[in-house]
């Protein structure tokens, strides 16, 4: 049972921490370099990343530190990591809610916006990133932070 805990808060880890660092990646350099790229090369790229990104491998990482956090926690109840597993869980819990009220709704109707260049691109891409970005921030600092809050866990307990 030690070794199957151990393996899932790796996994716990691991996924947490890739999908944080997409979640940001994508704030500090992707969105940024669409936007100096300019609308119309933004709002055609961004489509295609929504769309590329729907792929096995990107639901493992980003469901992963729902899935083995929550997994983590039941197996470790009786432990010392059961309360920092669980605070992580939630905070990963948290940023996937706002991935999908917020930011999944907005990558909807950006490609919903079709082909669009010049000034509607300009607009189409305004109202991406007016709400896309902002909330980008708050769930790559969530995950960034459960990923913190299970290795503290991991040192204290």
């Amino acid at each position: 049972m030690d070794l199957l805990r151990e393996v899932l808060v790796t996994l716990t880890i691991v996924t947490t921490g890739l999908s944080a660092g997409v979640l940001a990646g994508f704030g500090y350099a992707v969105i940024p370099g669409l936007t100096r790229a300019g609308a119309d090369v933004a709002v055609a790229a961004m489509q295609r990343m929504n769309s590329a990104i729907l792929n096995p491998l990107f639901a493992v990482i980003f469901g992963g530190g729902l899935l083995f956090g929550a997994l983590t926690v039941w197996l470790g109840w009786g432990s010392g990591l059961r309360w920092w597993a669980f605070a992580a869980t939630v905070l990963t819990a948290l940023g996937i809610v706002i991935t999908m009220v917020v930011n999944v709704p907005a990558n909807d109707r950006l490609d919903a916006a079709g082909d669009v260049r010049g000034d509607e691109a300009e607009s189409v891409w305004s109202r991406f990133t007016a709400v896309w970005v902002p909330w980008n921030v708050v769930r790559s600092l969530l995950t960034a932070a459960a990923m913190v809050v299970l290795i503290v866990g991991l040192l204290v307990g």
